[in-house]
């Protein structure tokens, strides 16, 4: 999760999902790789009404992380995430920030317990099941410390490490949820 600062009303961004070659649109949260990289500068809006504190993580219609958030992944040794200049336009203010990258975290993770977790899986096991509790396998995990979790690709698991590494980098907008207590 992330939080505006001070309390701040957050931005809320809007991004249009472009059509890669074969005609399909774009999925930020597949966890693969793109074989075709987007267009770049990434064009994103801040409409008008919308605006306030950029947060330091959007993860929704697209991933996009301020760039002293990626600074700290990759000085922490998290190589798996491609990244991709992007520009925050605010149609009402009529700035542009170049403060965030797109990014793509390639590789999900099945390391969810199912045996012990909660849940509703009504289209299976993988992609998008409704966690009320969620119990993580570290040994399923495999030593992994940032991916999404394969059975709910909506959700980024950060290890201990990362997270601790995040912290000390300065970065204090983010609420680092333990898996017991994440829904989604």
């Amino acid at each position: 999760r992330c939080h505006s600062p001070f309390g701040r009303p957050a931005a809320l961004i809007t991004y249009f999902p472009d059509r890669m070659g074969n005609g399909e649109l774009r999925s930020w949260q597949s966890a693969e790789r793109f074989a075709e990289p987007p267009p770049t500068p990434i064009e994103i809006v801040v409409e008008e009404g919308e605006g306030g504190e950029l947060l330091e993580l959007y993860d929704a219609t697209i991933g996009l992380m301020s760039k002293r958030f990626a600074a700290a992944l990759q000085h922490c040794g998290v190589a798996n995430v491609d990244f991709y200049e992007a520009v925050i336009s605010d149609i009402e203010t009529g700035e542009r920030h170049e403060t965030h990258v797109a990014f793509n975290v390639i590789g999900a993770v099945s390391a969810a317990d199912v045996t012990k977790s909660r849940f509703a899986a009504p289209g299976g096991l993988l992609v998008a099941v409704d966690f009320d509790e969620l119990v993580l396998d570290a040994a399923k995990a495999r030593g992994a410390d940032f991916f999404r979790l394969a059975e709910s690709v909506n959700a980024i698991v950060v290890s201990d490490r990362v997270r601790t590494a995040v912290l000390a980098a300065g970065i204090d907008t983010l609420s680092f949820v333990e898996p017991e207590h994440w829904l989604g």
